[in-house]
């Protein structure tokens, strides 16, 4: 079923047209705008945006191609946000769909004008984990031979590897906090172009208007404001973990293997089967922080309609009507905030006997070894500090995963704001284009 939404072009005049004053019981806004240009149907359903137009008749031709620029606006109908109005459900988004939105997001300020300077702190931010990795595995050693001297009750072996931990701690502390510190830095960047992109695209043609005009997408604002932040910091952070993972993974599996390899594959089947149950327990989370997000959003433009109408609402009496509204809006979001917090409960039941079974299972197995003389009591140590190394790799999913859901919400919520810009400029550039 085609959703047909009539978009206005507004005349050439100096100044916007100006909104009615709310009345005393709220209602949704008009979906049909007085204006002498043609109906603009947005399909919804379809995997295009498609336009018509009232005008045609014999003779007249019909809209102008889409804009190069606007193309991204033909993609499939998964990517296409419908009408906000009340809904309570949420359509799931494939790993597919969602990499195309990641990507459309974050692409374009790795090719802005500010693509150097991005490029050459991503490459410091970069060299920083890798140099933090490198330390992490010597103080891996360090805390081999730590051991082994007080084991063995040499107290100058001891006092010399405790000197040498020290002098690690000098040195190897500022790459981590430099580390974090540039990834910030960077990401206040980031933030700070995205910001001022979406912003010029918001207001560009007045498409502040059409979008709030036509309910495209829900709060904008918080969109722009929150989702932005939250997707910079996140994806850095998220983008040096991988890397870290792969780097750690690299460098800790040969310490691994080398000191019992059956204890490897004891991490390959533990890191294994808790990502697959923590998938199965925790796969209503990415539907429900999306929900969560924009029901709390719903209520707080609530309260800011109320402040900024407070006259109006005064003048006709509505306290009542609006005091309704923002409880039921409150509502919805206790509700959704109820199963988002069982849901989480039912997730960290088992990922806390997770993380705390993996300090004691690596010297559970190497433990005979030890016993039969076979190694020496450092070597457990390092045993253990390899292996959480390398499960903490192949447990991201496991140990983020509540992250991961959330930032799949943000993902798809600036995945649909940017959809719903690129459709204004189709449909404007289309408009201007009909004879």
């Amino acid at each position: 079923m085609h959703l047909l939404v009539p978009i206005c072009c507004f005349p050439s005049t100096s100044t916007a047209p100006q909104l009615p004053p709310p009345l005393p019981l709220p209602r949704p806004p008009s979906r049909r705008l007085c204006s002498p240009s043609p109906r603009v149907g947005l399909s919804f359903s379809s995997p295009r945006v498609v336009v018509t137009s009232a005008m045609r008749h014999r003779g007249r031709r019909g809209a102008a191609p889409l804009p190069p620029a606007a193309a991204a606006a033909g993609e499939a109908s998964s990517d296409v946000p419908g009408p906000p109005g009340g809904e309570d459900k949420r359509d799931g988004t494939d790993l597919k769909t969602l990499a195309r939105r990641f990507w459309k997001v974050a692409a374009p300020y790795w090719w802005s004008e500010d693509k150097v300077q991005a490029r050459l702190q991503l490459a410091a931010v970069f060299a920083l984990t890798l140099a933090t990795t490198g330390i992490s595995v010597g103080f891996n050693f360090l805390g081999r031979d730590f051991y082994n001297a007080l084991a063995d009750k040499d107290q100058e072996q001891f006092t010399k590897q405790l000197l040498y931990y020290l002098g690690g701690f000098a040195v190897g502390i500022p790459f981590f906090v430099l580390r974090d510190y540039a990834r910030e830095v960077l990401s206040l960047r980031w933030r700070s172009w995205m910001t001022s992109y979406y912003m010029k695209r918001y207001f560009k043609n007045r498409t502040f208007y059409k979008i709030q005009s036509q309910s495209l997408i829900d709060n904008p604002d918080q969109r722009i404001n929150d989702d932005l932040s939250s997707f910079t910091g996140t994806a850095l952070a998220f983008s040096l973990t991988l890397l870290n993972a792969v780097v750690d993974l690299v460098s800790f599996s040969n310490i691994l293997y080398g000191i019992y390899p059956p204890l490897f594959i004891v991490l390959i089947v533990y890191s294994f089967g808790g990502t697959v149950i923590s998938v199965f327990l925790g796969k209503n989370l990415v539907d429900l922080n999306f929900m969560q997000e924009k029901k709390e959003a719903d209520f707080r433009y609530g309260l800011v309609r109320v402040r900024e109408n407070a006259e109006s609402i005064a003048f006709y009496g509505g306290e009542e009507n609006e005091l309704q509204l923002l409880l039921d809006r409150f509502r919805r979001a206790y509700q959704n905030l109820s199963e988002l917090l069982l849901a989480s409960r039912n997730l960290e039941f088992f990922t806390n006997g997770y993380q705390y079974l993996i300090q004691i299972l690596p010297a559970a197995v190497v433990a005979p070894m030890f016993f039969a003389g076979k190694i020496e009591f450092g070597v457990i140590n390092q045993s253990v500090s390899a292996f959480n190394h390398i499960l903490s790799d192949f447990s991201l999913i496991v140990f983020r995963f509540q992250s991961i859901s959330a930032f799949s919400a943000v993902i798809d919520r600036l995945g649909h704001i940017s959809l719903s810009l690129c459709v204004c400029v189709c449909v404007d550039y289309s408009l201007r284009h009909l004879d």
